[in-house]
Parts: C-alpha cells; sequence; structure tokens
C-alpha cells in the first residue's frame, strides 16, 4: 500500500467504550458502557456518530474512486495539433518532453493518494465499530494474493 497506510496506525478509535481492534473494557462500577482511557491518542465517538462518519467517508472514498477514472482519462490526452506551441501545451498538461508527469499526472497522483487516505479511515472506522475483524482483513490479503491481485479492483479473482 502506499505511504497513507500507517497514517492512523498509532490511534485508537473508540466507538462506545470500545477500541477499534479490542474488546470493551470492563463497566465501571455501578454499571454503564467501558469508559475510554485518559491520555491516549484517539478518537471517542458514540456509536452513532461514528456510523454517521462512516457514510460520509464512504461517499467521498466512492466519489474519488469515480474521479480516478476521469483523472487517469487526462493523463492520456494527445496533442491537438503537432506544431510547437501545441506540443508545448500538451507537455505541461500531460507530461513529457521532459516536464515530468504533467499537470494532469500530478492531479491523478494527488486523487490516488486522497483514495489511499480515505481507505485507511473508513477501514479504521468499521474496525472500530466491529464490522470487519482482523480474520477478514487476513482472508482478503490471502485471497487477494492467492488472484495475483495487485489493483484494488482485482481483489479476490483467482485466473
Amino acid at each position: 500500500m502506499t505511504a497513507a497506510h500507517g497514517w492512523l496506525s498509532d490511534v485508537t478509535f473508540w466507538v462506545d467504550g470500545v477500541p477499534s481492534g479490542g474488546s470493551a473494557l470492563p463497566p465501571p462500577p455501578g454499571g454503564g458502557a467501558g469508559v475510554v482511557p485518559t491520555g491516549g491518542q484517539g478518537f471517542s465517538l458514540s456509536r452513532e456518530d461514528a456510523e454517521a462518519a462512516l457514510r460520509d467517508f464512504q461517499d467521498i472514498l466512492d466519489e474519488l474512486v469515480r474521479m480516478e477514472a476521469q483523472a487517469g482519462a487526462l493523463t492520456v490526452l494527445r496533442s491537438a495539433a503537432e506544431d510547437p506551441a501545441s506540443r508545448t501545451f500538451h507537455e505541461v498538461l500531460v507530461g513529457g518532453g521532459g516536464q515530468g508527469l504533467g499537470v494532469f499526472g500530478d492531479g491523478y497522483e494527488h486523487v490516488q493518494k486522497e483514495i489511499a487516505f480515505f481507505e485507511v479511515l473508513v477501514a479504521r472506522l468499521k474496525k472500530a465499530l466491529g464490522y470487519v475483524t482482523d480474520a477478514d482483513e487476513d482472508a482478503e490479503a490471502h485471497i487477494g494474493a492467492a488472484g495475483g491481485a495487485v489493483a484494488r479492483d482485482d481483489r479476490g479473482y483467482l485466473e
């Protein structure tokens, strides 16, 4: 994965006293839900707030994935003409001629980084809400590896 993979690795999400990847704390004397310990890095959310945030972040992720295809299409545009001005303008937009990736290529990479960012955020919230467990993540990795999956769209397909 990208550099965004570990950006929340040291942060715990607490949903109604249950940490992401852990079990509930023992209830305090007198009943009630487990409490979030003080002094640690993390976010404490009610279940309703966590579910609302998850929906919002998933919507953003879905939109970014749609944008990725559109941004990728811009990186393969052809020059409008073969005159020097058109070629130079084209190189600035799509790269080539020593211009690096060009504006469209940089934009495409930025969208990919945003996708990686929101994938991690959504995954961590799903784990905190108990929608995904470590066993689910291990199974996804094994299935993807068995199918030779490299890209997000190819996960789980065995040839």
